[in-house]
């Protein structure tokens, strides 16, 4: 009944996604995270829903009348230039090819994501389906695990879907903690007052999700984001009764294990678990100093024998302590490491940039809506505000785990470009008027 349900339903949202790329696209991104193979155990789980609103989209943008303007950016430059850096990588990997030349194939796919993002959307509606593709997704999948958690009375720990990146308690807890903006900005433009109350229980189940998967990352995270939605709120006194009051529904519900865990983070030093985190980091350092153009290729310190080859060298970095690297090979536990390893320093040094020029172009947009147009009530000022709170979550959580080439992370990384775009063609009609009126008034 279920399978029936949902293959309806995804027939009927088809029909609307036909003339309507933007729509495609959601959903896309939406079938991408949701997972739904993880919700269905009957003949609908056996479809590809991903690669076929991926097709639609594509052949949707090629019959396009009337195509949304581009505008190439450094950001745009940056995430094609890594994307090729990669193939590159995979071509003169270090590791298994085929393995990693499958593990390139994913990472592309993602790419496209992002292209067409940036091609795609412009608009506010567009923003907003976008947006609301990631809390139907992630978000939901969140929002299932928070009832499930209260209804346990805090003896259910959460963690993501099988088969996926997410499944992993800690890398659903980044994600967790990057969709939680987002249905902020959902509720700051949300008119109709019962679906506002809707979406803030919506975020505190998330919140509470969170605090479920017992992720340390996690807490850092809502650390990040709480305090800076406190430090940028204008009313500090209302949103640290909020804080206060998710957080003491939080503590009643949280086992003793969860706080064990917790204060782990204070004695890093004596924690096996982290220490070898140190072991991996300085693995992945020395695959890049070996290889500092193309590095290692994706995931080539996780294949045994290749490990074992750079521990050898391991007293190079023998002034940063950590415990004996072992015969195993480890996931980096850091994107920033994990980039090293994969694709070498210049790699890296491509990552970084994406990175910074996604920071500025959203801090270009926060401080032009804010000084040009209307203000704080502009959707565009708040959508760049939430990203950034988002992105933010994503570069302090992800420094111990391996989720550089996370979905979420790069189709937002599309949203900034396309937003930024959207600025500049402001900027742009803003001048032209001007010049207008003063030409008018000579």
């Amino acid at each position: 009944m279920r399978d029936i349900v949902f293959v309806t339903a995804c027939l009927f949202m088809a029909f609307f996604a036909i003339r309507r790329p933007f729509i495609a696209l959601s959903l896309w991104l939406w079938s991408g995270l949701f997972v739904p193979s993880h919700w269905l155990g009957g003949f609908g789980a056996s479809f590809s829903y991903n690669t076929v609103f991926a097709l639609m989209t594509m052949f949707g943008y090629l019959f396009l009348r009337h195509k949304p303007d581009f505008k190439v950016t450094g950001l745009f430059v940056c995430v094609i230039l890594f994307c090729f850096h990669t193939l590159l990588t995979t071509q003169f990997t270090i590791a298994y090819f085929e393995l990693v030349w499958l593990e390139w194939v994913k990472f592309f796919k993602i790419i496209l994501t992002f292209v067409f993002v940036c091609l795609l959307v412009r608009k506010k509606a567009h923003f907003d389906m976008i947006i609301w593709a990631v809390v139907l997704s992630i978000g939901f999948y969140g929002c299932v695990e928070g009832l499930k958690f209260i209804a346990s009375l805090g003896g259910h720990k959460i963690a993501g879907p099988n088969r996926h990146l997410l499944s992993d308690n800690n890398h659903l807890a980044v994600a967790l903690c990057m969709v939680i903006p987002l249905v902020f900005y959902l509720i700051s433009q949300e008119l109709n007052k019962l679906l506002k109350y809707i979406l803030i229980a919506f975020a505190g189940l998330c919140v509470l999700s969170v605090l479920g998967t017992h992720s340390r990352g996690g807490l850092l995270g809502l650390i990040i984001i709480g305090g800076y939605f406190w430090l940028r709120s204008n009313n500090k006194v209302l949103s640290l009764v909020a804080i206060c009051l998710v957080l003491s529904v939080a503590l009643f519900y949280l086992p003793d294990s969860w706080f064990d865990r917790m204060n782990t983070i204070e004695q890093a030093d004596q924690d096996s678990s982290f220490m070898h985190r140190v072991t991996s980091w300085k693995i992945h350092t020395l695959m890049a100093m070996e290889h500092p153009i193309l590095g290692g290729g994706f995931k080539a310190a996780q294949y045994a024998h290749l490990w074992q080859l750079t521990a050898v060298n391991l007293d190079i970095l023998s002034f940063i302590p950590s415990p004996e690297p072992g015969e195993k090979g480890l996931a980096a536990h850091s994107i920033y490491f994990q980039v090293i390893g994969d694709q070498g320093f210049v790699g890296f040094m491509i990552f970084a940039s994406i990175l910074a020029l996604t920071y500025f172009q959203l801090s270009a947009v926060e401080k032009y809506y804010l000084h040009n147009k209307k203000g704080e009530h502009a959707w565009e000022h708040e959508l760049a505000k939430m990203l950034k709170i988002s992105f933010l979550a994503f570069c302090s959580a992800g420094a111990a785990l391996s989720l550089a080439y996370l979905e979420l992370f790069w189709a937002l990384v599309g949203v900034t470009n396309g937003l930024y775009i959207h600025c500049l063609a402001d900027k742009k009609s803003q001048t032209e008027v001007l010049v207008s009126d003063k030409c008018v008034t000579q």
